[in-house]
């Protein structure tokens, strides 16, 4: 990509300089073909799970957005917070507020990531603020209940499997991680 940068900068720099060239003064023009090519890994990578990582402005109350139906149950708030295992730092905090009327599949949801030591040994917090909606079934257990949180900014999809109190992160392939770490966020209100 950089190389790619460098022949483009090259490129724009030539044009603007033969701007002030004479009229009278011939210009050789060449036909180059640039090519980029990305590398592929010989073996498929195995399934990321979401991370946040914009920044947006939440509104005071994701509650507030929350759509109410007279004919529904009463509005359900749940807290859930965990620590899961973070590529770069020592984790990253999960803070997980779901909103939804007690008999609906829909609702919304705040979210709050806190990378520890993530900026020059200091912590970093992203918000991702959305829809929920529940979804059955995973390849591993055909009657899972599992939140689907959609960022309203178009990024990643989030998949929680809802496993009595507390919530257990998925990937894209709603799948737990093949790994003995903890991608565990607890009930905590």
């Amino acid at each position: 990509m950089k190389k790619y940068f460098i022949v483009v900068t090259a490129l724009a720099f030539l044009a603007a300089c033969n701007g002030k060239v004479a009229k009278d003064t011939p210009v050789l023009v060449e036909d180059n073909n640039i090519t980029v090519a990305e590398v592929t890994p010989a073996t498929p990578s195995k399934p990321k799970l979401p991370v946040v990582k914009a920044k947006q402005v939440k509104p005071v109350n994701m509650r507030d957005s929350l759509k109410i139906d007279s004919k529904k149950g009463a509005v359900i708030q749940k807290k859930y917070k965990g620590t899961v295992p973070a590529a770069d730092g020592p984790g990253i905090v999960y803070e997980l507020t779901l909103y939804y009327q007690q008999d609906s599949n829909d609702g919304v949801y705040e979210l709050d990531a806190t990378y520890l030591e993530a900026e020059n040994g200091k912590d970093q917090t992203f918000t991702s603020i959305g829809k929920r909606q529940v979804k059955k079934g995973t390849p591993a257990n055909v009657n899972a209940v599992v939140y689907e949180l959609i960022p309203n900014d178009g990024g990643m999809v989030f998949h929680f499997q809802a496993e009595g109190d507390s919530l257990t992160m998925l990937n894209q392939e709603l799948q737990k991680a093949t790994s003995d770490l903890n991608y565990t966020l607890k009930l905590v209100q």
